[in-house]
């Protein structure tokens, strides 16, 4: 069987909707140049739409003509690879779905493992990628992952209250067991910036009574940190200088 015939056969098993890149393409690794000229050579033969350069799907024929990929189909692109998860949905879409904001998305902000930035638009879907600040990214760290995100982000929330905010991520952090805390506190300590781990310990104290001594001694003891909302929680500024002064 010639590399052409074998991509032909396996794009022949690609579901429609879904889409794909030369590289996963089974033979890719081993002949990448065939497969991008087998390819590119019959795009309109194997049934192809074009989303841009390297990205492709078999269109869904409704009963309007041809259809562009799911909502789900884009990010499962985006977010796995091989059956291994390598990013996850964080920014405005993230504030949306965890009922943050009100406020609809423009478009679906992906963190991903790999340091490339890439941009989709496929009917009306926009979606970028950006890295994410920790590169293990593992179906089971996803959420704490989310969490620390919107932590790192809570004062630019569009339409939201930060109290709210506060509230409605105690409400899950509560949720958490002892393993993952100790995971939040190993990633953001590894990861993410000074003033993030200082919400992250203030929120731990908060919600969870657990007073983080390693958050705490990670952080510089003459730095101080703006948090809107500091002067409502008790030692927020003792415990983990956060201050309403900016």
């Amino acid at each position: 069987m010639t590399i052409a015939q074998s991509v032909y056969k396996e794009i022949e098993h690609i579901r429609p909707g879904k889409l794909f890149s030369y590289r996963d393409i089974g033979v890719y690794s081993d002949h990448s140049e065939a497969v991008v000229k087998a390819v590119n050579r019959n795009v309109k033969k194997l049934g192809l739409i074009k989303v841009k350069k390297g990205l492709f799907y078999k269109a869904e024929v409704g009963r309007f003509g041809p259809m562009a990929p799911r909502e789900n189909d884009v990010i499962q692109y985006f977010t796995q690879h091989k059956s291994r998860t390598v990013g996850y949905v964080t920014g405005p879409a993230l504030y949306y779905r965890w009922g943050l904001t009100t406020q609809v998305p423009a478009e679906v902000n992906v963190a991903t493992a790999e340091d490339k930035r890439e941009k989709a638009n496929l009917s009306g879907l926009r979606l970028t990628t950006s890295p994410a600040r920790y590169k293990r990214v593992t179906k089971t760290n996803i959420e704490l992952l989310q969490f620390l995100d919107v932590l790192n982000h809570i004062e630019r929330i569009p339409d939201a209250n930060v109290e709210d905010v506060s509230n409605k991520l105690g409400t899950r952090l509560k949720r958490f067991p002892d393993k993952s805390i100790a995971e939040l506190e190993d990633i953001a300590i590894k990861a993410y910036a000074e003033r993030t781990k200082a919400l992250l310990g203030m929120f731990m104290e908060r919600y969870k009574g657990y007073f983080s001594d390693k958050l705490q001694k990670s952080l510089n003891p003459t730095s101080t940190f703006y948090f809107s909302n500091a002067d409502k929680v008790p030692n927020a500024k003792q415990h983990w200088h956060l201050t309403i002064n900016k």
